[in-house]
């Protein structure tokens, strides 16, 4: 009961959000960033079903890359956004080839597309000399230094930052915009407004997040290599939805009831015809 009260809370939080970032629009957005197409030009997620898109990453767009004190480079890495319309559990997955060590972050933005944010917004400026978005903070709550030009009320439309897999090295000083950044599957989202845990794995060329009961709404992904010492290279992006279990049950319970209603329909027009 707690965690149906805790899910359709959720979900009431969700629309309120959803309703407030559908009437408000980001008035410095300049569309700083750009995005990947998705296969099928499909980018929206219905329960039971996945979405997917392949493209070539380059080696440290992600992390790891020394001239940026390892932080992201947007303009290098492939930016996604996809809607998801069913509360479900949604798994995100980045496999690449054997050059190719992945790294990705997913941010909500509620009932709006990511509108790419504003380059060099607020004037932000990273300890290697770098403005936004050239490079920024991939792993930062919003607010943080180097997230101001994604942020809603700053200059994007970004309302939190979920979590972020990285298969390459951790980087916990230094950084570009004093981030840090770690190795593996890790959940920085500071409400349940859009879903009730994440969890996740990484390997050498692999990294996925789950999302548990991910709130329908809009929701953008950046990729990038993690491993400067790589060659960089080919990645598929997968994502699915799949009902909750007490979902499966239910679904089952009612094709059940179906199936035994239809089969006494059968019994009683058989008698009827006799």
């Amino acid at each position: 009961m707690k965690k149906q009260f805790a899910r359709i809370t959720s979900m009431l939080i969700s629309a309120v959000i959803i309703s407030i970032t559908v009437l408000s629009t980001s008035a410095h957005a300049a569309d700083a960033v750009g995005f990947k197409p998705w296969t099928g030009d499909n980018n929206e997620l219905n329960l039971g079903s996945s979405i997917s898109a392949t493209e070539t990453g380059l080696q440290s767009a992600y992390s790891d890359n020394p001239a940026l004190n390892n932080s992201a480079w947007a303009h290098t890495g492939d930016w996604y956004t996809f809607k998801n319309n069913s509360l479900a559990d949604v798994a995100v997955t980045v496999s690449g080839d054997s050059g190719f060590a992945p790294g990705f972050t997913v941010w909500a933005t509620g009932g709006t597309e990511f509108d790419g944010g504003t380059t060099g917004f607020g004037g932000e400026l990273s300890a290697a000399g770098f403005g936004t978005p050239h490079s920024f903070n991939a792993t930062g709550a919003m607010g943080d230094a180097g997230t101001l030009w994604m942020a809603s009320g700053n200059g994007g439309n970004v309302l939190e930052t979920l979590g972020y897999a990285v298969s390459g090295p951790s980087h916990t000083i230094g950084n570009g915009w004093g981030e840090t950044i770690h190795t593996g599957a890790n959940d920085i989202s500071l409400t349940n407004t859009f879903e009730n845990g994440i969890s996740g794995s990484t390997g050498a060329n692999s990294a996925s997040l789950v999302f548990n009961d991910l709130a329908p709404g809009w929701y953008a992904m950046y990729i990038g290599g993690t491993n400067n010492a790589t060659a960089g290279g080919a990645f598929e992006l997968h994502i699915s939805a799949v009902p909750e279990p007490e979902t499966y049950a239910m679904l089952l319970v009612g094709l059940g009831l179906v199936a035994w209603r239809l089969k006494n329909r059968g019994k009683a027009l058989n008698n009827v015809a006799a």
